[in-house]
């Protein structure tokens, strides 16, 4: 019995660890988006919009990292405890942030057809 014990938590460890390096990746790929967009849109009918689109993606790519980080430490621990729970905040502060980023990219693109 106990050996089922180990090998499920073994497995709930790898989970928790593919779930932080998709954190990672995310967060990772919106800073490269970030910097990609900054560069390549600065030259725009609306360069303000744009450099506030591109550090709020950068932002968001560096709190997701943060996160992340802190996602898997707790949970790690709350795994070895058998306490582990759902996320919740973290969920809530990643979607906030990303629809902020969606709407001021709907403006950059309004913005942006304007002649």
């Amino acid at each position: 019995m106990g050996r089922a014990d180990h090998e499920s938590r073994a497995r709930t460890h790898l989970a928790n660890e593919r779930t932080f390096l998709a954190w990672f990746r995310t967060g990772v790929t919106l800073i490269a988006l970030g910097l990609a967009a900054g560069q390549l849109l600065a030259s725009g009918t609306a360069p303000g919009l744009v450099n506030l689109l591109a550090v709020t993606v950068v932002i968001a790519g560096i709190a997701l990292l943060i996160i992340g980080r802190a996602r898997y430490e707790r949970s790690r621990g709350l795994i070895d405890a058998g306490a582990y729970h759902p996320a919740g905040v973290s969920v809530d502060f990643s979607v906030a942030v990303f629809v902020a980023a969606g709407v001021l990219a709907i403006v950059l693109i309004f913005v942006g057809l304007r002649p």
